[in-house]
């Protein structure tokens, strides 16, 4: 019997996020007859850990650790290295596939201690991520990770977009990086999307937009067209909801307060299950100011739902096949989006006519089986190379 290869996939927490939901539906898709799945977290967070395969076991720092009583620069870090190599060793890992910029920071350190194999996910555009995420030893980090991403053994992107922004920030051989789309569970979707008791307003027409409150996400601009869209076009019946949880909570709050929005625009936090907002709303918006790939825009596609998004470095353009199966606008253009959602009103039939192809667009670009095979040949041909 051959042996399994043991592969431990990592990242920060299982919050609600894009990069999280997709790490669990490669772990729950991986299969078992050729591999075995392990997980590596720095927090044993976040409302996704209820999902998480029970077959998975779970290495989390913050259990494995007590927070030091004195800290300096580095001294976590140094010590979340040194963790997971100690994991890699007693669990005989033959493969790390570290998710997001944070993972490859301790994973690169500790695969090169531990000589072993390693993957690392790039989900989307090092230049602005890096900038926004990283105020702290920026330089010091962007080195770290330069060093972390050219001796990976490959570097997958999620888009196009984001391989050609990777290959040219940690100036990264061409051949190392490789485009492998978000894989999309559309049978997932499908079953959550027929579920719930959501009952929206029929009389209203219902905007939806999901992602993590975060200024990145754009939904400023989409509360800026909303004031305006009710106030100066006099579309009273709109509703918007904004689906998701972050930092920029407290602002988009303070904004919808001032603009007399509190009867049209929700903040409605994280839910387990969006879709049935998308199988009721009439129009999905995805204002982004950076996106790596865009997985809630493909997902609402899947949901047959008109899609408006902005065109920002990478992803949606990518998804929509640059304006063929949904609409795109600047990004940070309110008064584009002011302008597409006003034809949605009013030209809805046209908008709803491009559905059918939109979801064939998804199921041949982000179809699970095809996804998971090529990250499965791809872990084999690593490991075995």
């Amino acid at each position: 019997m051959t042996k399994k290869i043991r592969i431990l996939f990592a990242i920060g927490s299982l919050g609600g996020g894009g990069a999280e939901r997709v790490l669990l539906d490669q772990l729950a898709r991986l299969n078992r007859e050729k591999f075995t799945p392990l997980l590596y977290l720095v927090s044993h967070t976040g409302s996704l850990l209820s999902e998480l395969p029970e077959d998975v076991p779970v290495f989390a720092f913050d259990t494995r650790h007590p927070a030091p009583l004195w800290n300096w620069p580095g001294r976590i870090h140094r010590r979340l290295v040194a963790d997971m190599a100690t994991v890699i060793q007693e669990q005989q890992i033959d493969l790390v596939f570290d998710h997001t910029f944070h993972m490859t920071l301790i994973a690169g350190p500790a695969t090169a201690a531990t000589k072993t194999r390693r993957i690392s996910l790039v989900v989307s555009d090092p230049d602005i991520d890096l900038k926004s995420n990283e105020k702290r030893f920026f330089s010091f980090k962007r080195r770290l990770l330069k060093k972390a991403y050219q001796t990976a053994d490959i570097v997958v992107a999620v888009s196009e977009g984001v391989r050609a922004a990777t290959i040219d920030y940690y100036d990264c051989r061409p051949a190392l990086v490789q485009t492998i789309y978000n894989p999309i569970n559309i049978e997932r979707i499908d079953g959550y999307c027929n579920q719930g008791e959501l009952q929206l307003d029929p009389e209203k027409f219902h905007v939806v937009s999901c992602g993590r409150l975060h200024f990145q996400k754009g939904f400023s601009y989409l509360i800026e067209a909303a004031e305006k869209l009710i106030y100066e076009k006099s579309l009273t019946h709109l509703q918007f909801h904004i689906l998701g949880e972050g930092p920029f909570r407290e602002e988009l709050e303070r904004q919808i307060q001032q603009k007399r929005l509190n009867d049209y625009v929700f903040l409605v936090g994280f839910q387990s299950n969006p879709f049935q907002y998308y199988r009721e709303a009439q129009l999905f918006c995805l204002p982004s100011l950076c996106e790596g790939f865009g997985l809630v825009l493909a997902e609402a596609m899947v949901c047959r739902i008109p899609v408006l998004a902005a065109d920002c470095p990478s992803g949606p353009a990518e998804i929509l096949a640059n304006g063929e199966y949904g609409r795109l606008v600047p990004p940070g253009d309110f008064n584009a989006l002011v302008d597409q959602i006003d034809d949605a009103i009013s030209h809805y039939e046209s908008w709803l006519s491009i559905l059918p192809a939109a979801r064939e667009r998804v199921e041949e670009m982000s179809g699970y089986d095809s996804a998971m095979q090529r990250l499965e040949k791809l872990f084999e041909s690593v490991v075995e190379n």
